[in-house]
């Protein structure tokens, strides 16, 4: 593509939208109770929410499936431990203080089965939480 002085960025081509699948955004709405939002905004149309705290900050952009920083932070707001194992098949232990281990299994990218494993995890303790 080549721009002309007179292109602007509304010219642009925009990238194409994807709304999150109905289970990955049940997920993050847990997830995102686990880690401390009060409201979910869902975004028509993206792949991220925004979340609303009760100190009437939010966090914008938002998807731990996708973006290894939210994971990052879910997982160390959630004192999360994050275990990548090899022998018995390739997978991601996470193991939430006082519960059982969440396994993820991977054949392929091991950094979004890491991020979904710490997104199931935080999960599963808004489940035991509510």
């Amino acid at each position: 593509m080549n721009l002309d002085d007179d292109d602007t960025v509304d010219d642009l081509p925009a990238r194409p939208r994807r709304a999150i699948p109905a289970a990955d955004r049940e997920l993050l709405e847990l997830a995102a109770r686990a880690f401390g939002a009060m409201d979910v905004e869902d975004i028509d149309g993206e792949e991220w929410v925004n979340l609303h705290f009760a100190n009437d900050t939010t966090a914008f952009h938002w998807n731990p499936l996708v973006h290894g920083d939210d994971a990052l932070a879910l997982s160390i707001r959630l004192e999360l431990d994050v275990l990548h194992r090899v022998v018995g098949g390739r997978r991601v232990e996470v193991l939430p203080a006082g519960m059982g281990a969440i396994v993820e299994p991977y054949n392929g990218d091991p950094y979004a089965a890491t991020r979904r494993a710490i997104t199931r995890a935080a999960a599963e303790i808004a489940k035991v939480n509510a």
